[in-house]
């Protein structure tokens, strides 16, 4: 089963958060078909979207793409040329930011524009939620249990985790970020068990999961860390237990099990 949209000829460039050295997003522009091709910046999941527009834009153009542009959608201020703008993008940025916020704006045409970007050919990149929103299952981070936001869980127990739908370039699979450096460990068991059969992959910063049609890859500074499961189960309590879990820590130039 691919990991990507069956069919998908593009690319994504999954990156846990953290800083985007030139190393690292040299791998989104090396994998363009030429410099020249349009990159779309989209900072729609930032309370700052002027800042993280600039921050998003900046890699690109010093690494020498030429066609580098922003497009700050929100409802109903965008059309069918902003829409084709995306669909034909050869590269799109999704920022940082709230991950929820991204998806109160992209759900439905935008999120289509998009997955018909990455069928037809483009590389999607994205960074801290924009990683988390590539899933079609999305941590959004908050929980039920607890009503202020934490970095990691606390706890590890059944119907705690709060998410929504991502945009499903990643159907198959849930995706967290700032891993290594967050502990989100209990965050990552509690969803195997609210998601029977979907593995998690927790991807640390500076670091990307690339999903390519030919397969799965890490590139940058850090480590993703993969874990699949049987269904777990719960007691009376609410706490979760599982058995046989199966665990990767994939380090940078090694490939995925999928």
């Amino acid at each position: 089963m691919p990991m990507g949209l069956s069919g998908a000829k593009g690319t994504l460039f999954v990156i846990g958060g953290g800083s985007r050295p030139l190393s690292l997003m040299d791998g989104v522009v090396r994998r363009m078909s030429s410099k020249q091709d349009l990159v779309i910046v989209l900072p729609m999941a930032s309370s700052e979207p002027d800042t993280s527009a600039f921050y998003g834009e900046r890699p690109f153009l010093a690494l020498g793409c030429t066609d580098v542009h922003t497009l700050h959608l929100q409802k109903p201020g965008w059309g069918e040329a902003q829409l084709d703008s995306i669909r034909n993008a050869g590269a799109l940025y999704l920022c940082g930011g709230d991950q929820a916020r991204f998806m109160k704006v992209a759900n439905g045409a935008i999120a289509a524009a998009i997955r018909d970007a990455y069928l037809r050919g483009c590389i999607v990149s994205g960074s801290s939620a924009g990683a988390a929103m590539m899933s079609s299952v999305m941590i959004t981070g908050d929980q039920n249990f607890e009503p202020e936001y934490e970095r990691t869980y606390a706890r590890i127990e059944a119907g705690n985790g709060i998410y929504e739908r991502g945009l499903g370039l990643i159907p198959h699979a849930i995706i967290d970020q700032h891993f290594v450096e967050r502990s989100r460990y209990n965050r990552a068991f509690s969803a195997l068990h609210d998601h029977p059969g979907m593995p998690v992959y927790g991807i640390g910063e500076s670091t990307a999961l690339v999903v390519e049609p030919e397969g799965i890859s890490v590139e940058g500074e850090g480590q993703v860390v993969v874990f699949r499961a049987n269904p777990g189960r719960s007691d009376s309590l609410g706490r979760i237990g599982f058995s046989n879990v199966e665990l990767d820590i994939l380090l940078p130039g090694e490939r995925c099990p999928v």
